[in-house]
């Protein structure tokens, strides 16, 4: 079995896709890789390389959380002002997310993220940091209001290309 680039993930729902999708036409001009709906998600563990997925689903169907609600109240340039490649949003980490995403590290040790402060963000498009210096708009602090209601977290494929990644859903776990 060919090894599969995956990731474990929380996915937002379409009215907030939506919401989002609104709020890029203001950048649009942009030289940015916006992310098309599907792709948009919160990152909880980070991309590896498995050939033994059925075991990554058996472990994950351990996990077991409730239903929580998400805010995000900034987009903003990331993941740092000095080198941005990113453009997200941003928001306080509820409870709920941060003991869901404690119990999948301490199943998968070895996936931890690299960061020790973790940011609860969505990245709503990329860019070449060399490109920045381009960009007609060089501050982006903005006030927003997004919420959603989250319900389940999923195991994500993410397929590389050229024009950027483009991310599968394999397996949902419903809280």
């Amino acid at each position: 079995m060919d090894k599969k680039r995956i990731f474990i993930a929380i996915p937002i729902s379409h009215r907030l896709q939506e919401e989002i999708l609104r709020w890029e036409k203001k950048y649009k001009k942009l030289p940015v890789r916006w992310l098309s709906g599907k792709n948009i998600h919160i990152t909880l563990i980070p991309p590896w390389y498995e050939d033994n997925l059925e075991a990554i689903i058996e472990k994950l169907k351990e996990i077991k959380g409730k239903p929580f609600n998400l805010e995000f109240n900034r987009v903003s340039y990331g993941p740092n002002l000095k080198q941005p490649r990113l453009i997200w949003a941003e928001g306080k980490a509820p409870k709920k997310i941060i003991y869901l995403k404690s119990e999948l590290e301490k199943i998968f040790p070895e996936h931890k993220s690299d960061y020790n402060n973790w940011l609860m963000h969505i990245t709503i498009a990329r860019f070449e940091p060399e490109m920045f210096s381009y960009f007609p708009i060089k501050t982006l602090n903005e006030k927003v209001l997004w919420r959603d209601n989250i319900s389940s977290f999923v195991l994500m494929e993410s397929h590389l290309s050229r024009s950027g990644a483009d991310y599968e859903v394999l397996e949902e776990f419903k809280f």
